[in-house]
């Protein structure tokens, strides 16, 4: 098993390390690796709801948690029941199929990491699932994006994370903290957060799943440092979700009240609509939390 040592600021050894060879092809574990292409086709604008189903049926897990979702609170709300995956893609669309598959392979990805850094991969896990459920709510409102769309990218948001959290069984020592510890550095030395090592794995990532365009550019505006509230795009609303998320990333090392540059997210919660939507959403946030919990976590 290869050991590379990494100190300091070797940024580019780094991004070499943890992305190399993804310019052509993506290397997950091969447990993902299905899921991987159901969602590289998922997001292709020619893939048909018919062809979407069989993807879905030849993997399990995938049919099994679209059920679930189909017959949940969260979801179904006339109480109707599913039993199969074509009622279920039917009823909960292809953008949230897109996002039990993504939520899976993110689940695989930490299962993989998780003995060496179950803290990291539960924290990171519980992030981005409160960001997607935060962010279906506040882009509904606030935009004119889709809230299955939302969630799709609230999902997405922190792959790079789960990405580099799985190559911990072949990067071996990165100094204090391991990687976590590397690429929380890397992205509090960079003068722009759009420069860090996280930040060229999601661009890298996002467009190796031909992830579309408005969600991938959702993503990587998460990056750009500035903040608009209320939200009045895709990427504004990615961003106060992420703020408002009770969970931190643990690879930020800013605490949220840094991250929003000043604003007031406590005023943010009580006074403004945002705050007010996040509040009259509190059930279904929490219900769509419990039906993405990660499960089996040691």
């Amino acid at each position: 098993m290869k050991i590379t040592t990494y100190r300091g600021a070797n940024r580019n050894a780094l991004i070499a390390e943890l992305y190399e060879g993804m310019d052509e092809t993506l290397t997950f574990p091969t447990s993902a690796a299905g899921l991987m292409k159901l969602i590289q086709r998922a997001n292709r604008d020619d893939c048909s709801v018919e062809e979407a189903v069989k993807l879905a049926a030849a993997e399990p897990l995938v049919a099994a948690r679209m059920v679930a979702l189909a017959n949940s609170a969260a979801y179904n709300r006339g109480g109707r029941n599913v039993t199969n995956v074509t009622d279920a893609v039917s009823l909960l669309g292809l953008s949230m199929l897109k996002s039990v598959a993504s939520a899976m392979a993110m689940s695989q990805l930490a299962d993989r990491a998780s003995k060496a850094n179950e803290t990291a991969v539960s924290a990171l896990w519980a992030h981005s699932v409160e960001v997607a459920a935060l962010v279906s709510v506040i882009a509904r409102r606030f935009t004119n994006v889709a809230g299955e769309t939302a969630f799709f990218a609230g999902i997405l948001h922190e792959i790079a994370g789960f990405y580099a959290l799985s190559k911990v069984t072949d990067v071996l020592d990165l100094g204090e903290g391991g990687v976590v510890g590397a690429l929380k550095r890397d992205v509090a030395e960079q003068e722009s957060a759009s420069a860090s090592v996280l930040a060229a794995g999601t661009t890298r990532l996002l467009a190796l799943l031909h992830v579309p365009d408005d969600v991938a550019e959702a993503i990587e505006g998460q990056w750009r440092g500035y903040l608009m509230v209320p939200p009045e795009t895709f990427a504004d609303a990615l961003l106060v979700a992420n703020l408002l998320a009770s969970t931190q990333s643990p690879f930020e090392s800013r605490s949220p009240a840094e991250q929003a540059g000043g604003l007031d997210l406590d005023d943010v919660l009580t006074r403004s609509e945002v705050g007010q939507v996040v509040r009259s959403a509190y059930d279904q946030v929490r219900l769509v939390q419990q039906a993405f919990a990660r499960r089996g976590a040691t």
